[in-house]
């Protein structure tokens, strides 16, 4: 999220005429105009749909939940510590890379949430958890974009008035390292199926679980039971 809310800041902010101090002091943006940016965003919108749909499935399906996360997290460092050395290069060759650059992150970002949703409901320890634990990580990303944003945004303003444009996204490439880091410890395991001990607690106390096919098995002859009363009453009264 703090990618997408400086992307259009940046895409905005008029190129600076002040000579850039290499390697990592230089000001400026891309300069271009609202209905170019907005043409760019469109584009990660229609190249998202085939990649979600498509890629994303075959890819997890290939390479593992773990291996497909590892790295997408590891490639996240890379992308956001070079992507503002964009605004410096040529005019003729810098909306291609940023293209490309835009490519790379949404992959990788459509890649990383279905294999990070799969790793976690693995790690659950019981079923019985799942729904606590996939509640707080929705409300732990929910906060991360809620605050995400407003952080980077400070992030930046802070960098520009020390002469650093590319402040916010090498700070996003610090945070996304330590991820990236903790993921070589991270270990892929088999979902949890304690359905046989909860059926077991559940017949301990007189509850025994039911399966949906003998609740519908048992509609269904209440119903036709009801049907079958109708259909006496009104031969009765004929």
């Amino acid at each position: 999220m703090s990618f997408e809310q400086l992307f259009p800041v940046v895409s905005s902010t008029p190129v600076s005429s002040i000579p850039p101090s290499l390697p990592f002091k230089f000001l400026g943006g891309f300069g271009w105009p609202t209905k170019m940016i907005g043409a760019l965003l469109s584009m990660q919108g229609f190249y998202s749909l085939p990649t979600q749909f498509f890629f994303a499935p075959y890819l997890t399906n290939r390479m593992g939940s773990l291996l497909t996360w590892r790295i997408c997290v590891v490639s996240f460092p890379l992308l956001y510590f070079l992507f503002p050395y964009t605004t410096l290069l040529p005019g003729s060759v810098k909306l291609p890379i940023v293209c490309f650059f835009l490519i790379w992150k949404v992959t990788v970002g459509i890649l990383a949430y279905p294999a990070n949703a799969i790793l976690l409901t693995n790690a659950a320890p019981s079923t019985l958890v799942l729904g606590t634990i996939n509640g707080l990580a929705a409300s732990t990303a929910s906060l991360a974009r809620a605050f995400g944003p407003t952080i980077s945004g400070w992030v930046h303003s802070i960098g520009l008035d020390m002469g650093y444009a590319g402040f916010a996204f090498w700070t996003l490439a610090v945070v996304a390292s330590i991820g990236a880091v903790q993921s070589f410890w991270m270990e892929e395991v088999e979902g949890s199926d304690d359905l046989p001990e909860i059926l077991n607690e559940e017949a301990a106390l007189n509850e025994p679980y039911v399966e949906p096919h003998t609740v519908q098995v048992a509609l269904n002859d209440i119903r036709n039971e009801l049907l079958g009363e109708a259909e006496d009453d009104r031969s009765h009264q004929s």
